[in-house]
This record gives C-alpha cells, structure tokens and sequence, in this order.
C-alpha cells in the first residue's frame, strides 16, 4: 500500500538532527522524496552518526542534502531551486531550522547582548519567512494536484519561545 506522501516532495529545514530529523524520516517512511536543508549534514547528536539523507537512502528512500542558512535568501532561494532541479516540483515545506543561542549561555535578558538576538531572529524570524516565500513561489508555478492543492507550507515553533526557561530565572 502507498504511503500517505507517495509521489511528494518535500523540504525539511534542519533536517539533519532532533524534529527535523525526525520528521523527513517519518516523510520518507510514506513515502515523500526528501530534501535535507541544513548548515551541514551531520547530526548535533552524536547517537545519529550517520547523514539523514543517507539514512533514508539506505532505507530505500529519495533524498539529498543542500547546505542552507535559512537566514541568507539566496541559499533558501537556492534550496528551492535544487529540490525542483532534482524532483520537479515542491509539495511540503516544513520550516524546522531554529536556534537558540542563549539557550547555551543562560542569562536575564537585560544581559542578553544585540548580535545573539539578530542572529536569533534571523533563523527563527526571517528564515521562516524567507522558508514561505521561496515555498509560495514555487507551488503557484506548479499543476495542483488532482485535489486541488499546489502545496503545503508547515512552520513549527517551540513552547519555550512563550513561556521561557526555567534556568534563566525569567
């Protein structure tokens, strides 16, 4: 029986580790071809040794990887443009990419310096926008499918962003 993305395409943001590992795993298992979008290949984690995409290519799957700053728009841009060079179109985004530099140096905001902050933003703002631009593009350009649809653009967030850390003391 198909998977439930049989014949999709679809581009993960930091695919190579936690959420977004997870996630173009689950979309390769139905069967979704995979576009691994990250500043590099391998895992943060050292218990996931091996590339996603070559995971999901062992398991019989479709997948490559493109080196991407969400927060450069040519390097999103040029994302977009691999994806339909490799697979002829794009039908998932899934803007996972994120940071969180404090989280690494927890402090009070009053401490919290300006380049930490734009170079937050930068990933988990404007590279999720960035992410529906280039994805909103693409899908208008492309035949619906037969059920009408030209796409589907998924933005995750995390909690912490509204409720904050119990180890900066906020």
């Amino acid at each position: 029986m198909p998977g439930r993305l049989e014949s999709k395409v679809a581009i993960i943001t930091g695919a190579s580790s936690g959420i977004g590992r997870a996630t173009s795993l689950t979309f390769a298992r139905e069967g979704a071809a995979i576009v691994c979008g990250d500043l590099r290949e391998t895992s943060r984690k050292e218990t996931e040794d091996e590339p996603t995409h070559q995971l999901i290519q062992k398991n019989g799957g479709k997948a490559i990887f493109v080196k991407c700053d969400t927060s450069k728009a040519e390097e999103v841009e040029a994302l977009f443009q691999k994806a339909v060079q490799e697979y002829g179109r794009v039908d998932i985004l899934v803007n996972n990419a994120g940071i969180a530099v404090e989280s690494t140096n927890a402090r009070p905001i009053w401490e919290l310096d300006e380049e930490t902050w734009d170079s937050t933003m930068a990933v988990n703002a404007k590279g999720v926008m960035l992410g529906c631009k280039y994805a909103a593009i693409q899908m208008m350009k492309q035949a619906p499918h037969p059920s009408g649809d030209r796409g589907w653009i998924i933005n995750l967030g995390s909690l912490l962003s509204l409720v904050g850390s119990p180890k900066t003391g906020m």
